[in-house]
């Protein structure tokens, strides 16, 4: 029989008993979103038979790592691009432990590399390259594996440099292969001799200096860390499922009331707008700003490929998101004022003429039905930090969530745009470029190069533009972090609507 259609539970369940049985960890259970030695996260099964092999190729390395990699002996090498790529080699390692002693696993992870390859070249900055090349290469020395077309093409701009400098540790690898320190002191000497030091990180990111950058963008590499973890743990999907127990009319009703209290007390606004007119912000120039629609950033091809990353990220919560979406749709209807036509012969029965059939039997019954209310031309503006700061899981969530407000409020027929705000280069770029050029001016005023972006205009509906939510996930992406002007634009282009 070649049908190919098992339910997704029956499949999820037998790629997680294999797991099981190949991380020799029978303790190991399915969750939401996570990957600890207890718990691991499986991407939603595939709905073609040629994506399958793929697909249990990533259970099976999540297997191996857990199986292999002693958490423990990993340490931190005080770079995140150096601890990227130290995860890179320790990943290829448990996978070529696996693909020697078990032929179909080799098979599978195989099939998962050449899908990840094939990905990886729609990215359009070759530097980012180097985690797929260092994987080519690697493969080659360990597995005596010959590249295909999109290996090979992902593995030329770096293979004369790792040919290079790699050479003389290529038996260092082979035989450390069983033992996590020295295999991953062997890649340190690799890293070391490419120049990527454990003092240094890529350029994008690296804090901009403080005569071209607010006060904010210089602690944002610093507080990264420390602030992932928390929004982590505060936006934590199992617990926002968790939530949906909780009695929708208080909580909602707390925070209106929250609300009006503020916006009733009006002195405080008033005396923050006094001390702002005393502000004299100065721009150099504006003609290295840019306002962009999300397209116009990248090929339709990588959006796709975005945006069907941010929705396996979502994975197992779409339940629970559409709980969400529920409760706030539910929340948006209840604050119209409804109103009804009465004495129709066809609609809802009308209870309150029922005593009327009591008195004369032959009376026919009165139905009623609701007039159709729209809320008025209502636009709502969601402004996204693009920045440097918002790397990692916040940029996710915040994905995540102008996807779920988009789509609910069009259900409540309510216009909804999505906007960004960064910069199209790191330390000032062309302005400051020109700045230095022309003297030096010792107040020149804000250097960046701005870059709006707009990821859903209000015409455009979600069904159109949610693709393009996933450009948040794209790697360079953020950067500097001039929210001033941001606001100001995002308030203008609502304004321009009136």
């Amino acid at each position: 029989v070649n049908r190919y259609n098992p339910s997704i539970d029956t499949l999820k369940d037998a790629v997680l008993a294999t797991t099981r049985a190949l991380s020799r960890d029978q303790k190991l259970k399915k969750t939401l979103n996570k990957i600890t030695s207890l718990e691991i996260s499986l991407p939603s099964p595939p709905k073609k038979r040629s994506e399958l092999a793929p697909y249990r190729g990533k259970a099976d390395s999540i297997a191996l790592t857990n199986r292999y990699t002693n958490e423990k002996i990993r340490a931190d090498a005080g770079s995140k691009k150096l601890n990227l790529l130290l995860e890179v080699f320790e990943d290829i390692r448990v996978e070529v432990l696996g693909s020697k002693k078990y032929p179909g696993v080799a098979a599978n992870l195989k099939a998962k590399f050449e899908d990840q390859c094939k990905e990886d070249l729609l990215i359009e900055n070759k530097d980012d390259f180097l985690e797929s090349a260092i994987q080519v290469w690697l493969r080659q020395i360990l597995l005596k594996e010959v590249p295909n077309k999109s290996a090979a093409n992902l593995l030329k701009p770096w293979k004369k440099i790792l040919n290079d400098k790699g050479s003389v540790l290529k038996k260092n690898f082979e035989e450390s292969i069983e033992d996590q320190i020295k295999f991953s002191e062997t890649a340190r000497k690799l890293l070391h001799s490419l120049k990527i030091k454990e003092s240094e990180d890529i350029e994008e990111e690296t804090i901009p200096d403080s005569d071209d950058a607010n006060e904010d963008n210089n602690k944002t590499e610093q507080q990264e860390s420390s602030s992932e973890k928390d929004i982590s743990q505060e936006l934590d999907l199992e617990a926002e499922s968790k939530e949906t127990e909780i009695d929708v009319d208080k909580e909602m009703n707390g925070i209106v009331d929250e609300n009006e209290e503020i916006l009733s007390n009006q002195s405080w606004l008033e005396k923050l707008v006094s001390q702002t007119s005393n502000f004299n912000y100065k721009i150099y120039t504006k003609e290295f700003d840019e306002e962009k629609y999300a397209d116009e950033i990248c090929r339709p091809e990588e959006l796709l490929r975005l945006r069907k990353h941010l929705d396996q990220l979502m994975g197992s919560n779409k339940s629970t998101v559409s709980k969400l979406a529920n409760r706030l749709q539910r929340f948006l209807m209840a604050q119209q004022n409804r109103s009804w036509e009465f004495n129709k012969e066809e609609g809802l029965l009308d209870s309150s003429k029922l005593y009327k059939v009591v008195i004369d039997p032959v009376t026919p019954l009165s139905y009623k039905v609701e007039k159709e209310t729209e809320f008025r031309d209502t636009v709502v503006s969601l402004l996204v930090d693009s920045s440097g700061s918002m790397r990692g899981r916040s940029m996710t969530v915040a994905a995540i969530c102008a996807d779920i407000i988009s789509t609910t409020l069009e259900r409540c027929n309510v216009k909804t745009e999505v906007l960004g705000f960064t910069t199209s280069q790191w330390k000032g770029g062309e302005s400051r470029k020109r700045w230095v050029e022309t003297g030096k001016n010792s107040t020149p005023g804000r250097l960046n190069d701005i870059r709006h972006i707009i990821y859903k205009s209000a015409d455009t509906s979600w069904r159109r533009g949610h693709k393009n939510f996933g450009l948040m996930l794209r790697e360079g992406l953020l950067k500097e972090n001039i929210d001033g002007e941001a606001l100001i634009w995002a308030h203008d282009r609502l304004i321009r609507r009136e």
